[in-house]
C-alpha cells in the first residue's frame, strides 16, 4: 500500500513540477532502518608478560557485527594473515594469488550471509541484536555442515592444493575416497546420512570403529587410519570455522607394531633363482622379484625403470642412475642412486631385451607370496622383503655401509646399520674359516 500511495504522491508532485528526494519520501512512510555492518579486525599473538602484540607473525581474522552501534562478540573466520598483506580500509588481503582470492571470496560470503541473514531476521523479529545475528549464524553453520559435506569440502581442497607441488598421488587419493565411501556407508546403516558433524561425538565414533572391524575385518592399523581420516577433516571444518569444536579430536588410534622385513638367506635366493614355472605370469613375477633383490628398487622404482632411460655405462660397467620415487616429497628432488648391475639382475634384463613385465603391487605381491610357499620360505612376505634382501646381501658380500646407503639411497649412514646389519650364518663361517682350519 505505502508503494502505491507513494508512486500516486510522486506522480502528483511530478505533474506540479516538483521533483521529489525518493529517498527522502521513502522515510515519511518507513521507519529509518537498522543501521548494519560486518567488520572485519586481526588479532596478533602475544608474547612477554606485557602480552604485547607481535605484528611480526600472522594475525587471525574476526568478524563483528554492528547493529545501531552496538558490536558483537568477535568471531574467527578460520583465516590469517600477515599486517603487511591486509588492507584496513577495502577489508581485503592484498594480493592476487588463488589463496589470496579463496580467502577474499570468503570473506565476502560471510559479509553478503551476515547481511541476508540480519534482513531475514528483522522482517520476523521487532529487535534484532548483533549478538543474536552472530549466534543464528554460527548456530546454523554448524547444524548445516554435515558430516558427508565436511568430507566433500576436505576431499575439494586436497584435490586442488593452492600449492600445486604439494597435491596427493592417485593412490593416496583413492585412500581418502574409499575413507569417505566408509563413513557414509556406516551413517546409512545406522539411519543417519545427514549427521551433523558436532554431533558425530566419540561414543558414535567408537560405534564407527567396530562397524568396521565387524562388517570389513579390518585391523588396528586400517580402523585407525580412516578414523584419524574423519578427524582431519572435522578439524579443518573448525579451523575454517564451520564448527566450534573437532567432536573427535580426543579419538584413540591405536596402532600395531609393524613387523620388520625379513631378508631371504642366501639359500632362499638361489630357490627363486632356479624357480620355473609353467605359467608365464607367475614366472614374469619371479623374474621381477630377482630383479628387485638384486637392486634393491621398491616396486614404484620399478614400475618406473626404463632401461633406455635409466642404464648408464662407467668403467664399462652398466649402472641403473634413476631418483628413488618416495624420497621426492613437498617439491624435494634427491640426487640420483647409482645401482651397479649384478649378475642376477642383469640376467633378468638380457632375458627380456630390457623391457621389463609391468605388474600391478597387489599382483605381483600375491603371486610372490605364492612362489615363496613353493619354494619353501615360510616368513611373512611382502616387497620390502626383496628391497631388505639387496641391502643384507651386499653387506654380506663384504661391500662397505657407506656405498650400501649410497646406493639403497638412504639419507643417512645410521638408517642403513639399523635396517641392514643382519648377517648371514655363511658370512660368520668364512669370517671364522682360518680360525677353525688353524
Amino acid at each position: 500500500m505505502h508503494e502505491a500511495l507513494f508512486w500516486q504522491f510522486g506522480t502528483g508532485f511530478e505533474s506540479r513540477g516538483q521533483i521529489l528526494n525518493v529517498s527522502l519520501f521513502k522515510s515519511i512512510f518507513y521507519e529509518k532502518r537498522t543501521m548494519f555492518d560486518v567488520h572485519f579486525q586481526l588479532r596478533y599473538p602475544r608474547r612477554g608478560k606485557n602480552k604485547t602484540p607481535n605484528y611480526s607473525l600472522p594475525a587471525a581474522i574476526y568478524f563483528v557485527v554492528n547493529v545501531d552501534g552496538v558490536l558483537s562478540t568477535p568471531r574467527t573466520t578460520g583465516m590469517k594473515v600477515l599486517k603487511d598483506d591486509w588492507d584496513s580500509t577495502a577489508q581485503k588481503i592484498n594480493g592476487s594469488s588463488d589463496e589470496v582470492q579463496h580467502k577474499n571470496r570468503r570473506l565476502k560470503r560471510i559479509k553478503s550471509d551476515l547481511d541476508a541473514l540480519e534482513q531475514e531476521l528483522s522482517a520476523t523479529m521487532d529487535v534484532v541484536t548483533s549478538q543474536h545475528i552472530v549466534d543464528v549464524y554460527v548456530g546454523k553453520k554448524q547444524k548445516r555442515l554435515t558430516v558427508s559435506k565436511a568430507f566433500d569440502n576436505h576431499l575439494e581442497t586436497i584435490r586442488n592444493p593452492y600449492d600445486k607441488e604439494e597435491a596427493l598421488k592417485e593412490k593416496s587419493m583413492e585412500k581418502w575416497d574409499r575413507s569417505k565411501e566408509l563413513v557414509e556407508e556406516f551413517l546409512k546403516s545406522i539411519k543417519m546420512e545427514n549427521l551433523p558433524v558436532i554431533h558425530f561425538t566419540l561414543p558414535l565414533a567408537e560405534k564407527y570403529r567396530k562397524f568396521m572391524v565387524k562388517k570389513y575385518k579390518f585391523g588396528k592399523d586400517h580402523t585407525s587410519r580412516n578414523l584419524s581420516y574423519l578427524r582431519t577433516v572435522f578439524q579443518e571444518a573448525k579451523k575454517d570455522g564451520e564448527v566450534p569444536n573437532n567432536p573427535i579430536y580426543d579419538v584413540e588410534l591405536p596402532r600395531s607394531r609393524p613387523k620388520k622385513p625379513e631378508p631371504l638367506t642366501l639359500l632362499e635366493l638361489q630357490r627363486l633363482i632356479d624357480f620355473r614355472a609353467k605359467d608365464i605370469w607367475l614366472q614374469q613375477s619371479a623374474d621381477a622379484a630377482i630383479f628387485m633383490c638384486f637392486t634393491g628398487l621398491d616396486h614404484c622404482d620399478y614400475m618406473n625403470f626404463d632401461a633406455d632411460r635409466h642404464i648408464i655405462t662407467i668403467d664399462n660397467v652398466k649402472i641403473i642412475r634413476m631418483v628413488r620415487q618416495k624420497m621426492c616429497r613437498k617439491g624435494y628432488r634427491p640426487e640420483p642412486v647409482e645401482i651397479p648391475i649384478l649378475p642376477e639382475a642383469m640376467a633378468v634384463l638380457d632375458k627380456y631385451n630390457g623391457y621389463l613385465p609391468k605388474i600391478k603391487y597387489n599382483t605381483i605381491l600375491d603371486q610372490v607370496r605364492q612362489i615363496m610357499s613353493m619354494i619353501r620360505v615360510t616368513k611373512n612376505i611382502s616387497m620390502k622383503n626383496l628391497r631388505k634382501t639387496c641391502g643384507t646381501y651386499l653387506l654380506n658380500k663384504g661391500v662397505r655401509m657407506e656405498v650400501v646407503r649410497d646406493v639403497m639411497g638412504h639419507e643417512t649412514i645410521a638408517i642403513t646399520e639399523k635396517i641392514y646389519t643382519i648377517v648371514y650364518p655363511e658370512t660368520i663361517i668364512n669370517e671364522f674359516r682360518h680360525l677353525l682350519i688353524g
